[in-house]
């Protein structure tokens, strides 16, 4: 299975996007708003550059099922940022989409990001500097966080034919790769 293939082929690069982004100090309690709007910010580049390629390449069929339009995050992460007062980048990195396996690669990391996401707000909303934080875009499944994942994976999983699997995990490599070249 392709999901499988993905998570256990891009570990390292996974372990470090989290590097980059702190995420240790999460969970030791140091993470503080600046790292935060960083975070926002890093994730706003990534789904601003990729989102709409990455959309345009998923079936009709897929799209339904997935529920797509409601996975849209540019415009809550852009909400996010501007209640905390981070400018918006003047201008896009458009990245180029070649094909549909390359697009759920990449697809498949805008929706991992959410799903640690969620852990993430979460655990930040415990501390006080973070409690009346609305994170729109961490938050954005709700309660349905993990369904929206497992239907992502079953689509993944099923779209992504064994030819198309070294692709797709060159589109996750390309994703990671953006975020973790951009500047700090």
């Amino acid at each position: 299975m392709i999901s499988e293939k993905l998570k256990y082929g891009t570990r390292h690069l996974h372990d470090l996007t989290e590097e980059k982004f702190n995420s240790t100090k999460i969970f030791e309690g140091t993470f503080d708003l600046n790292d935060y709007r960083k975070l926002l910010f890093y994730n706003y580049e990534m789904l601003n550059s990729f989102e709409n390629e990455v959309f345009n390449f998923i079936p009709a069929k897929a799209a339904d099922f997935l529920n797509l339009e409601s996975r849209r995050k540019v415009k809550l992460a852009e909400t996010d940022m501007m209640e905390l007062g981070v400018p918006l980048p003047p201008e896009r990195n458009l990245a180029s989409v070649k094909n549909l396996a390359e697009a759920f690669g990449i697809f498949y990391v805008m929706e991992g990001s959410t799903l640690g996401g969620n852990m993430i707000a979460k655990h930040l909303s415990k501390s006080g500097e973070f409690a009346d934080a609305p994170f729109h875009y961490f938050k954005c499944y709700g309660p349905h966080t993990g369904s929206y994942w497992k239907t992502f994976k079953e689509v993944l999983d099923r779209e992504i034919k064994p030819e198309d699997e070294d692709a797709c995990l060159r589109g996750a490599e390309k994703a990671y790769s953006f975020l973790l070249n951009l500047r700090d």
